[in-house]
């Protein structure tokens, strides 16, 4: 049975989420970055695209023999310099996020960078962030 109804919540608890984001870690951010160039703040997937990599590493999860099957989401920062020729050069040097299949019963010890490939298979990148628009 799905238990989305535990993890689901309102406008108003987002607004309070938002808010207090923008306060503490979005404003300490930006102190060491030019005015004009804010960090980004929200990052947005096509929902096929999305949806297309969850099938993809539920599969590959399945076929591995992993029962609580999971996705973690990363923090990340685009480098300055050239990074990959898929990203929009609009990004570099901005905060991004990234998808990777997770082993929820792992008992493995977490590697905090999100940088291991769990169970050979693929992360996923390259949404589009906000700023810049």
């Amino acid at each position: 049975m799905s238990e989305l109804g535990k993890h689901l919540i309102t406008k108003k608890e987002t607004d309070v989420l938002a808010t207090e984001y923008e306060k503490t870690n979005y404003a300490a951010i930006n102190t060491k970055r030019p005015a004009t160039k804010p960090d980004s703040k929200y990052y947005t997937y096509d929902l096929e695209v999305l949806q297309e990599y969850i099938n993809m590493i539920r599969e590959g999860m399945e076929k591995t023999g992993i029962k609580n099957k999971g996705i973690r989401i990363t923090l990340g920062k685009y480098p300055e310099d050239h990074f990959d020729p898929r990203l929009n050069s609009a990004y570099s040097g901005y905060q991004t996020i990234f998808f990777s299949p997770e082993d929820l019963d792992s008992s493995k010890q977490k590697i905090s960078a999100g940088t291991d490939d769990r169970e050979g298979l693929p992360n996923l990148n390259f949404g589009q962030i906000c700023p810049p628009y």
